[in-house]
């Protein structure tokens, strides 16, 4: 009996393997489909929506259908976030990169641009949670990375410390970064961010009445399709 046991959760292990493998190198092909640049957001933002359903229990979606229906409707959406988070991103580096603490006032200066760094760091942890779990205006998304990553700091502490662990594992182990590269990111941003959101929703429902009918209905996340 323990022998089928085990079979069964080695069997679970390698399906899952194989799922994380299967959509990391789809996330691969569609960033290349959108030539890289204009790939890479709404092809994040697809492999993210694939694993927020995995965490719901919907084991059974259909991966493909599911990469290319959202990787069509977050295109431009995801791509102007990117957009604007790639200029603030460089204009982070370049002040840390040429800004010399020559004086006093650079010093602070330079501190005060360490510490928006890190806010923007917060921030893109929470952006592609955000675009998989809610249907929002752009600017929404922005703030509510913002806040939740300051709200939730030890989700987000989280996060930080598994990213940095991955990233020495990878250092490690190179050859397979083009199967396990982001997918097990995602996954794991996913599901911590999820606990967060599932926090807000029920803190949300909790309201009196008269309460919950003032909060903003955009608390509701999208509908899961499994098709």
């Amino acid at each position: 009996m323990d022998h089928d046991g085990s079979l069964s959760r080695i069997l679970r292990m390698c399906e899952w393997v194989m799922r994380l493998a299967y959509t990391n190198v789809l996330w691969l092909l569609f960033t290349l489909l959108g030539l890289g640049l204009f790939g890479f957001m709404p092809a994040t933002t697809a492999l993210f929506s694939v694993m927020r359903k995995w965490i719901q229990g919907h084991e059974q979606v259909k991966v493909f259908r599911t990469f290319w229906k959202v990787f069509r409707e977050e295109f431009f959406r995801s791509n102007l976030i990117g957009v604007i988070l790639l200029i603030v991103g460089t204009i982070i580096y370049v002040d840390l990169a040429y800004i010399y603490p020559t004086s006093l006032l650079l010093h602070v200066l330079r501190f005060a641009i360490y510490i928006f760094g890190f806010l923007y760091l917060v921030s893109l942890f929470y952006i592609f949670p955000l675009l998989a779990h809610y249907d929002w205006k752009k600017r929404l998304y922005f703030k509510f990375s913002l806040l939740l990553g300051i709200s939730y700091l030890q989700y987000t502490l989280s996060m930080l410390v598994f990213s940095g662990l991955l990233f020495v594992l990878f250092a490690y182990l190179p050859g397979i970064v083009p199967f396990f590269s982001l997918s097990i990111l995602a996954y794991v941003h996913m599901w911590l961010a999820y606990q967060v959101f599932q926090k807000i929703e029920f803190e949300s429902e909790q309201e009196p009445v008269d309460v919950k009918k003032r909060l903003p209905s955009f608390l509701k996340s999208k509908r899961v399709n499994t098709q």
